[in-house]
This record gives structure tokens, C-alpha cells and sequence, in this order.
């Protein structure tokens, strides 16, 4: 945090609590009752033109051109692994469509070949007014066969399923893609507001500290004039102390949001926050929580990618069945080869020949590995459903949550606003009542860490209401 965002922070956050720099007395001495009365007065009367304290205490950790939440969302988004990972499954299914659809083409072979035959003692024919016949023995052959074969079985009962099982693949990973984004965005938004929550939770410890001290300096100065008991010293400089453990603390957990941040956006620079958390938070659903679930039914892309995933299996399942058909299938077949063994006699020249024919053929072993993996698929899908089920019920809850969780942080922000109103009020009158005599020093202190946690639950609700909308957005099946 900068100096000068340090600076803007002790500043509104001591216009929060009304400290300034008035001392608090046990006894006032005399003439001091009424300077400090009429400076009480002052403060209230200035703090009544300013805007809201709580606005400007969020607006104090706004940095111009900093990291929005937004910004942080498309980083993160861009460089998260999960989804590159999620992306392969796209280029998976792509792979299996082009491989059933080599299924739905004939099948054509190109073969080219020498062979070394071993020679052969051919007998000598006596024809009857021709004289003596001999068959010449040939021991090299050159050939080019060219075979065309189309499985009418393989391509219309296996492949064509297989392809639209594929297709389907495809579309699934396209849902899973969306779905790991709107996981991925809804991650990021929760890191950016964490960050955001532990730079608050710094400003005002830090506060506190600061006001600790200047509480304590005071009471040092009453008790070497007499005006008040060594105990009530003890008990500020106990305070002083809790407020620098506080402080660590509070750094503990900007250090720890920061690299949790940083990684996320794989990044080594530090982030600043350049959203005004003052602003009102607008865009939330207006429907009723059944229509949200409605919605969430129809769009949450994770749902959308279990229903097609069981459209592509049942594909599957209809491949598989059509593996235990009989195979139909045509042949068609040329060959050019020096000698060309169908022509008698043997000759050292090129002869072309070609061959049609059609086959069925049959193998149990083929059935019954179709039906082992007809039976896997029926399982599978029996699972998919399952698991839709559970989907529907975990998104059924989700949507309760994010519905009734943005009511409550509603409430919340509205009740931290007056919570803080109220606890500056009570802080000012005790701070009179400690310089008429009152109430003592403890009081005070009470006064004062009641207004610090009123400020911290302001900052906590404005992130809450923020996050609420985020977790509610994506239970409809949008990017938070």
C-alpha cells in the first residue's frame, strides 16, 4: 500500500471515529470542558456535511487504473490450465468423429508388390499335330492391386452411430468448456474480493493501531498529572498491543490473498485495487427463486453437457448392438501384374484383371465382444442419469443458496450501514461522558472497538453482497 493511500485511509478512517486529535481526559482541567465540547460539537456538525462514512472509507482503497474485478476475471480466465485442459476434450472428440466417419466410406487398398518365386520343372505336352508343349517357369513377379470394400454391417450399424455419438462429444465439451469458465471466472471474482477484504481488514488494523497509540500517549499524560489511575494505563497499553498483533495479522492475510491472487493470474506484479467498493452493486436477478432454478435447469452449461454426454452414449449403446449383426459387405478388386498368374501360359508382360464380389461373414467372438461392451455403455448410461440427478439436486441447492445468500448480504450491507452509524454516535457521546467524568477509560475503549468492528462489518458486507451475486450468477448457469 502506498504512502499516500495510507495517508487517505488513517485520514477517513479517523473522520469515521471522530478521533482527530482530541485528547480524553478522566478529569478535565480547567478550560478544557467546554474547548472540547465545542470541538465535539465542530466534528459532528463537519461530519454531518460529508458524504457517507462508510462509502468513503470503501472509496479510500480505490487506486486509479488499478486491477477491477473484471480484469482480473479475463486474466485469470485466459492463462487458467483447467480450461486449456478442459479444451482437449474438444479435439478428443473431433478425433472421434473423423474416426467413425472413415466407417461411412469404402475401404480402399493400394498395393504394390515383387515377389521371388521359386522355379518350377513344368512337363513337356505332346499335342498331336503341334509336337511337344512347353510351359515356361517364371521366378520374379511385379503386381498392383487396387481392392475397394464397402461394409454395409460395419458403416449403417456401427460407424453411423459411432458418428453421431461423436458429434455429440463434441458438444458436451463445448458445455464442459463453459462450465469450467463460469467455475474459473467465479474463482477469480472470489480471489480479487478476498484481496480486497484482506487490504480493508489492513486499513482499518492499522487504524486501530493508530488510534491505540494516540489513546495511550493521552493516558500517559493523565497519569503523570494525576488525572487518572495507573490501571487505566495498563489497560490502553494492553489494547496498543492487541492492535499491532492485529496488524500482523492483517498482513498475514494481504500476503497471503496477494499470492493466492497472483498465482491465479500467473503474474509476479502486485495488484492494486482499482474498483471503487463504495459503488452500489446493481445487475442481480430480479425473478423468484423458482424461476432461477428453472433457468438454472435449462442453461447451467454443466447440466447441458451431462444430457448430451447421454445422448452421445446411447449412440454408443446402438454402435455397440450393431456389432453383433452378421457383416455384409462388397468387394471390388484390380490387379496389374508381370506375370499375371490367371493368364496360361505365363507370359514376362503386364496383364490387367479385376474381380467383384460380395461376402457375409460372421464371428461369434465379435458377438459376443459387441455384447460386453453393449452391457459397459448400459452401465455407463445408468450412471449418467444418476448423475443428472444429483446435478439437478446440487443445482436446486445453489440456487437457494445464491438466492437467499444475496437477500442476507442485502441485509447485511443495510444493517452494517446503520450498525456504523450508530456506533459513531455511541463513540461521540462516550467521549463526552469521558470528559464530563462520567464513565472512565474502559468504557472508551469498548466505544472505540465496537466503531472498529462496525467499519470492518461495512467492508465485509459491501465484498459479501459482491460475492453473493457472483456465486448466484453462476448458479443460474452466467459468468459471474
Amino acid at each position: 500500500m502506498s504512502i499516500y493511500r495510507y495517508t487517505v485511509v488513517i485520514g477517513v478512517a479517523g473522520m469515521l471515529c471522530g478521533l482527530a486529535t482530541r485528547p480524553a481526559y478522566a478529569q478535565a482541567p480547567p478550560g478544557a470542558e467546554s474547548k472540547g465540547k465545542t470541538s465535539a460539537t465542530a466534528a459532528a456538525a463537519s461530519a454531518d456535511q460529508e458524504d457517507d462514512a462508510a462509502a468513503k472509507a470503501l472509496r479510500s482503497l480505490y487506486v486509479p487504473d488499478g486491477l477491477t474485478s473484471d480484469q482480473a476475471v479475463q486474466r485469470i480466465v485466459a492463462t487458467s490450465p483447467d480450461i486449456e485442459r478442459t479444451q482437449a476434450l474438444v479435439k478428443e472428440a473431433k478425433g472421434g468423429a473423423l474416426q467413425a466417419m472413415s466407417g461411412l466410406v469404402p475401404r480402399l487398398e493400394l498395393i504394390g508388390r515383387y515377389s521371388r518365386l521359386s522355379p518350377v520343372d513344368n512337363p513337356t505336352f505332346e499335342v498331336p499335330g503341334l509336337g511337344s508343349l512347353t510351359f515356361p517357369s517364371l521366378t520374379q513377379q511385379f503386381a498392383s492391386d487396387a481392392t475397394l470394400i464397402y461394409s454395409f454391417t460395419q458403416s449403417l450399424a456401427e460407424s453411423m452411430p459411432a458418428y453421431r455419438a461423436a458429434k455429440k462429444n463434441k458438444i458436451a465439451a463445448r458445455y464442459q468448456i463453459e462450465a469450467e469458465n463460469n467455475n474459473v471466472a467465479f474463482d477469480a471474482r472470489q480471489a480479487y474480493y478476498e484481496y480486497a477484504r484482506a487490504e480493508a481488514g489492513l486499513a482499518v488494523a492499522n487504524f486501530a493501531l493508530e488510534a491505540a497509540v494516540s489513546q495511550r500517549k493521552e493516558t500517559e499524560a493523565l497519569v503523570e498529572a494525576g488525572s487518572a489511575a495507573r490501571v487505566d494505563l495498563m489497560r490502553v497499553q494492553a489494547q496498543e498491543e492487541a492492535a499491532r498483533v492485529a496488524v500482523e495479522q492483517a498482513n498475514l492475510g494481504v500476503e497471503v490473498a496477494t499470492r493466492s491472487l497472483q498465482a491465479l493470474m500467473h503474474t509476479e506484479a502486485l495488484p492494486s485495487l482499482g474498483e471503487d467498493l463504495s459503488e452500489p452493486v446493481t445487475g442481480f436477478p430480479t425473478e423468484t427463486e423458482k424461476t432461477l432454478q428453472e433457468r438454472a435447469y435449462r442453461n447451467r452449461p454443466d447440466l447441458l453437457a451431462l444430457r448430451t454426454y447421454i445422448d452421445a452414449t446411447t449412440h454408443q449403446l446402438k454402435s455397440a448392438n450393431g456389432g453383433r449383426l452378421p457383416d455384409f459387405l462388397v468387394r471390388a478388386s484390380a490387379e496389374y501384374s508381370n506375370p499375371n498368374l490367371r493368364v496360361i501360359p505365363q507370359e514376362k508382360r503386364f496383364v490387367g484383371t479385376w474381380e467383384v464380389g460380395a461376402v457375409v461373414r460372421w464371428a461369434p467372438n465379435d458377438t459376443v465382444n459387441a455384447q460386453g461392451r453393449s452391457r459397459q455403455l448400459q452401465g455407463a448410461l445408468q450412471r449418467a442419469y444418476a448423475d443428472v440427478d444429483s446435478l439437478e439436486i446440487a443445482v436446486r441447492v445453489e440456487v437457494a443458496q445464491g438466492y437467499h445468500g444475496m437477500l442476507a448480504a442485502q441485509a447485511a450491507m443495510q444493517s452494517a450501514r446503520l450498525g456504523l452509524n450508530a456506533s459513531r454516535e455511541g463513540y461521540r457521546v462516550t467521549r463526552e461522558q469521558l470528559q464530563a467524568g462520567i464513565v472512565n477509560t474502559t468504557t472508551l475503549l469498548q466505544a472505540q472497538s465496537e466503531l472498529i468492528r462496525a467499519q470492518v462489518d461495512v467492508v465485509d458486507s459491501a465484498i459479501g453482497l459482491r460475492v453473493a451475486k457472483a456465486q448466484l450468477r453462476r448458479a443460474i448457469g452466467e459468468t459471474p
